[in-house]
């Protein structure tokens, strides 16, 4: 559909790309701003820009620059419901937007065209609003604009409630080193590497590799924000106190930091956020005279990740050592010194409190049981109640599955399952195993009687209560360090973790992942690389389900 300036029309697409192209030499800058019903963002984070291509949500992002072209992404599904626009605007450092040529706006859907709107006799301004989403009775439409602003980016920014920070001055009289260049000790001082002024040459600066001087030397430039300290050459006009990229830098910083957050990955796979080769990463960077900030903002979904990896791989045989814990504890706080996690830290959390309880539930199945009193129930003199819940047999019948409410108690001598007009009771010595597997407790006998499967609210925890009795029944409580048959090796758990890519088998997600069988062990499946794979929480019981 082609709309002129002031139409409008709906879009249905929980997802659209929005593609400005452009026919002149002129660099055309696009943003998205994320309005409340004021008609103003909430916060800054609202403003997706060069500077902050994604917003926190993941609802938009500036995808792709190129010579003529610049594409956004619009995941309309995802704007969190106290946004009511999504305003899309465009800027010009150098002429105005009457210098454009054949500027067109068109809204994707996939492969799909649904809305295209040619921008022609633009005013002479050097910001505009080119378009906007908005919602009508609970549905999305866009609204073609094309208004512009004579005060360029900042009053458009302005106007939406962006809080601007002026641009710093550039220094007037003699030029003085750029700031991240300091004088060069005496070399019989401990330096760490790093570009130094050149005492042979004042308008360069030589490199120190920590332990000599080498052959290699940059030219030194002003301490101007307008030019590339990198390159010399100018760079686009500082906006809102952030560093702005220099565009002829720019190719050659994302094509370097693309190696880099590879070889960060391997890094931290191989020996976490620490050691010689953690510390060498960040060296490149200096030798690259990269900005240590633009590391960090590559690492923090390396972090992410590489942390739920360790938490998967301590969850694969179920149990958590205290030294998992404390590596999971000590990864956090090296990642944290060196990466600003900031809106991940509610992620953090929730792998630490699965940590935590992970180790707890371990300490029970190793024989620290609660004990109980319960007035109502009658137990012999010398024995000891761990566990009294509410729980449904699950029978599996060729008609479906028949659940039986009752209670499940545990004690130091049986497992009693109570239920209305039915009940059974076993000695431990006739138990073979407990687990709790896809949201369910497994109990295996030696007789058909007792042992099945369990329906309780809390399985992982009634299951490692009465394993935790069986164990101690059966004197089978494990020695420290020691694991039983459901462990892991390590080689293998790399393999698996290698070959899922780090995510959800069934549904890609990278989010409480665990190590699943896919016949379960308590079917007589093997623990294999052929019978491993990552599922999420929510698939895994998904999965139980259907079994």
């Amino acid at each position: 559909m082609k709309l002129t300036r002031g139409g409008n029309a709906p879009v249905t697409a929980p997802s659209v790309t929005v593609l400005l192209e452009w026919g002149s030499r002129n660099e055309v800058d696009p943003q998205a701003l994320l309005l409340a019903d004021t008609g103003k963002i909430r916060t800054n984070d609202d403003f997706v820009f060069y500077n902050a291509a994604k917003h926190p949500s993941g609802a938009v992002s500036l995808d792709e620059s190129a010579a003529g072209s610049a594409t956004l992404t619009v995941s309309l599904a995802t704007v969190e419901g106290s946004v009511s626009r999504v305003v899309i605007s465009g800027s010009v450092d150098q002429g105005t937007f009457r210098d454009i040529r054949d500027l067109t706006l068109t809204v994707r859907d996939g492969t799909s065209t649904l809305i295209v709107f040619d921008i022609d006799q633009p005013d002479a301004v050097t910001a505009m609003v080119l378009g906007e989403f908005y919602r009508r009775n609970g549905a999305w439409k866009f609204r073609t604009v094309g208004q512009g602003w004579v005060s360029g980016l900042r009053g458009l920014a302005e106007e939406f409630g962006v809080e601007v920070d002026d641009a710093p001055a550039a220094p007037t009289g003699a030029s003085a080193p750029a700031p991240s260049y300091t004088a060069a000790p005496e070399p019989s001082t401990r330096m760490e590497p790093a570009w130094y002024p050149d005492s042979t040459d004042p308008g360069r600066v030589r490199w120190w590799n920590g332990t000599s001087w080498t052959g290699d030397t940059r030219q030194l430039f002003p301490a101007d924000p307008s030019i590339c300290e990198r390159c010399g050459r100018a760079k686009r006009i500082p906006r809102f106190g952030a560093p702005p990229p220099c565009r002829w830098c720019e190719s050659d910083v994302n094509g370097f930091m693309a190696t880099w957050k590879s070889q960060a990955w391997q890094v931290l796979t191989a020996s976490g956020p620490r050691g010689t080769a953690w510390d060498e990463l960040w060296v490149a960077l200096r030798f690259q005279r990269i900005h240590e900030s633009s590391g960090r903002e590559a690492l923090r979904p390396l972090a992410m990740a590489y942390l739920e990896r360790v938490v998967a791989f301590a969850f694969a045989d179920d149990e958590i050592e205290q030294h998992e814990l404390d590596s999971f504890e000590q990864a956090v706080t090296e990642l944290q010194a060196a990466i600003d996690l900031g809106a991940a830290q509610l992620r953090v959390n929730e792998l630490r409190q699965r940590m935590v309880r992970g180790r707890s539930l371990t300490q029970v199945r190793a024989g620290e049981l609660p004990r109980l009193q319960r007035s109502g129930l009658h137990l012999e003199a010398d024995e000891t109640l761990y566990i009294d819940v509410a729980a449904a047999q699950v029978k599996y019948l060729a008609s479906g599955p028949r659940h039986t409410s009752g209670r499940l108690i545990g004690s130091s001598k049986k497992l009693r399952f109570v239920g209305a007009g039915a009940g059974t009771e076993l000695p431990w010595s006739r138990i073979v195993s407990i687990a709790s597997e896809y949201g369910n407790v497994i109990v295996s006998a030696t007789t058909a009687r007792g042992g099945g499967t369990y329906s309780v609210a809390d399985p992982q925890y009634v299951a490692a209560v009465l394993e935790g009795a069986l164990r101690i029944a059966k004197r089978l409580v494990l020695a420290p360090g020691q694991r039983d048959a459901r462990s892991i090796p390590p080689d293998m758990k790399s393999e698996v973790w290698q070959r899922d890519g780090g995510k959800c088998c069934q549904c890609g997600d990278n989010h409480y992942l665990e190590f699943d069988h896919i016949i379960p062990l308590s079917r007589g499946g093997a623990t294999s690389v052929a019978n491993l794979q990552i599922l999420c929480r929510r698939c895994n019981l998904e999965k139980g389900a259907r079994l």
